[in-house]
């Protein structure tokens, strides 16, 4: 059996954590990298007027949700909160706005104990 040297044992550990190490931080260094690139690509595509039509588009038909929670008064604060925002937006991207409908959301069911346990068994951490 040959017997190595401990320097050269040593001089192996040391040169092969020095490959790992400098791999690692090229890895490291490419990803941002790609990540800049494509938040550069990203941004040349979307233009100001493109994400202010976006925002009519989506603010033509307003269909706002309202929880369920508050009866009478409170609906109507809601309500006039919404309207404002509505109009904000509108003056903002200078076109005419109308809200359609506001809804009440329902209620999700609570969940069960086990259902509970489970989340919380599957989410906690090691």
């Amino acid at each position: 059996m040959m017997e190595m040297e401990w320097s050269y044992v040593g001089a192996v550990v040391i040169s092969g954590l020095v490959i790992v190490f400098v791999a690692l931080i090229l890895l490291i260094f490419m990803v941002w990298l790609m990540g800049k690139v494509f938040e550069a690509i990203k941004g040349n595509k979307q233009t100001e007027t493109e994400s202010a039509a976006n925002v009519a588009n989506a603010a033509n038909a307003v269909s706002a949700p309202v929880s369920a929670a508050g009866t009478g008064a409170d609906d109507d604060e809601v309500i006039a909160v919404i309207s404002a925002a509505v109009a904000m937006m509108a003056q903002e991207s200078g076109t005419a706005l109308q809200i359609k409908s506001i809804t009440p959301t329902r209620k999700k069911p609570a969940r069960n104990a086990w259902a509970a346990a489970a989340a919380a068994e599957s989410t906690r951490s090691f």
